[in-house]
């Protein structure tokens, strides 16, 4: 095709030559940490990009209890240290033993679940005399495969008919307004030639939301999703959140955004901890407890606010606007 744009989903599950930048470039060697509990299916790939990226002194790896093969592919690749930090509570002491176990003047820290594109080594050592700690934006790419639930909408993507049903009406659709509506538009054309339009369970296709060529801009923005997270592990993620932030950080508006937002969460979940919590706060961090306070405080509310809304208007007949 002319002038296809790569997709990084190719280079993704493109089995590139192993390339060891080190060989060409001893001179600039750096230790690479990773600290892991598991990483995903392109791990292989990421450790590619990294071998690729950077001339790797050391790639050492604090094993904090993977549950997947991580430790056993990492173990292919050279110069890999692998550290025991099993008995770890945190993520955070894990990366603290691996800086510590650093030899190189600089050293580059890297999330198990990044790949690395051409270039990427350049460019971050260009601005070493610059900033002595720095990193450079992401880009997520999506690969998740969930459920859409839609109660409402006919059911498109992968559509049978008959031909009859068509044959009356289909002069209707004279224009080129029929676009992204054509399942409103084809269901009703069905119903109203007296046939049947239905919706069935008991298969599925696949849905690709990824980058395409278009005459039009089309620059994906945000990409929201919704995790159904086990409630054990939801209320141990924003109170780890909650206490990382209150025991390290200072509470400017950001952070104490962050907080009340995790408290929110908290609330919700039915974890909710007040007097201990406050406790802690003013053992920990004494600057911390009067945001405490007002942070709970707003929690509520808004928990409050949200129970209040949905009650209102999930027993309240749908608005219909007056005729004209």
């Amino acid at each position: 095709m002319a002038n296809r744009v790569d997709s990084i989903f190719r280079q993704y599950y493109t089995n590139e030559p192993f390339v060891d930048r080190l060989l060409a470039e001893p001179d600039g060697a750096v230790d690479v940490i990773i600290p892991v509990i598991h990483s995903n299916e392109l791990w292989e790939s990421n450790l590619r990009s990294f071998y690729r990226e950077i001339p790797v002194h050391r790639l050492l790896i604090g094993d904090g209890g993977c549950i997947d093969d991580t430790i056993k592919i990492a173990r292919r690749y050279p110069r890999v240290e692998i550290f025991d930090h099993r008995h770890f509570k945190s993520l955070g002491y894990s990366i603290r033993k691996l800086i510590e176990a650093v030899e190189t003047k600089w050293f580059v820290y890297l999330h198990s679940d990044v790949y690395l594109p051409e270039g990427w080594f350049g460019a971050m050592r260009s601005h070493q005399a610059e900033y002595d700690w720095f990193g450079c934006p992401m880009r997520h790419t999506i690969m998740v495969e969930y459920p859409v639930i839609d109660k409402i909408r006919p059911y498109a993507g992968s559509q049978m008919g008959r031909k009859a049903v068509f044959e009356e009406g289909l002069t209707r659709i004279e224009d080129d307004y029929v676009y992204r509506q054509e399942d409103f538009v084809l269901a009703d054309l069905v119903e109203k030639n007296g046939f049947k339009h239905g919706r069935i369970e008991d298969t599925f296709h696949y849905h690709q939301i990824t980058y395409k060529p278009s005459p039009w801009v089309r620059k994906i923005r945000a990409v929201s999703i919704d995790l159904d997270m086990d409630k054990k592990e939801e209320i141990r993620t924003y109170a780890m959140q909650v206490r990382g932030i209150v025991k390290y950080l200072e509470p400017n508006p950001n952070n104490i955004a962050e907080v009340q937002a995790c408290l929110c969460r908290l609330l919700k979940a039915g974890e909710w901890e007040g007097r201990k919590l406050k406790r802690w706060v003013a053992e920990t961090n004494p600057a911390w407890s009067p945001h405490i306070r007002k942070c709970m405080t707003r929690a509520r509310i808004i928990i409050f606010l949200r129970t209040v809304y949905r009650h209102i208007f999930e027993r309240t007949p749908a608005y219909k606007a007056p005729a004209v």
